[in-house]
C-alpha cells in the first residue's frame, strides 16, 4: 500500500530536515552579524517546516490505512485521488 505522493513528501520533509543541519553549523564568525539574524530565522523556520511535512504525511499514511481496513467488508479499492 505505498503511496507514492505521500512518501514523496517524506522524502522531501526529511531532506529539508537533514540540510538544517548545515545551516546549524554555520556560526558568527563565518557570516556577519546583519546575515546571522536571518540565518537564525531561516534555519529554525526549514527544520521547522521538514519536520511538519515528514510527520504530516507518515500521519496522512497511517490515517489512510486505517480508513482502508476499518471496514472490513468494503470490496472498493481506494486511491490517492478520493483521498
Amino acid at each position: 500500500m505505498s503511496s507514492p505522493y505521500m512518501n514523496n513528501l517524506i522524502i522531501l520533509g526529511g531532506m529539508l530536515s537533514y540540510s538544517s543541519i548545515f545551516l546549524f553549523g554555520l556560526d558568527g564568525a563565518l557570516v556577519s552579524d546583519k546575515e546571522f539574524e536571518a540565518l537564525c530565522t531561516v534555519r529554525t523556520w526549514i527544520l521547522i517546516v521538514g519536520y511538519t511535512t515528514a510527520f504530516g504525511a507518515m500521519f496522512a499514511k497511517t490515517w489512510r490505512v486505517h480508513a482502508i481496513f476499518k471496514n472490513v467488508k468494503m470490496k472498493k479499492k481506494v486511491t490517492d485521488n478520493k483521498l
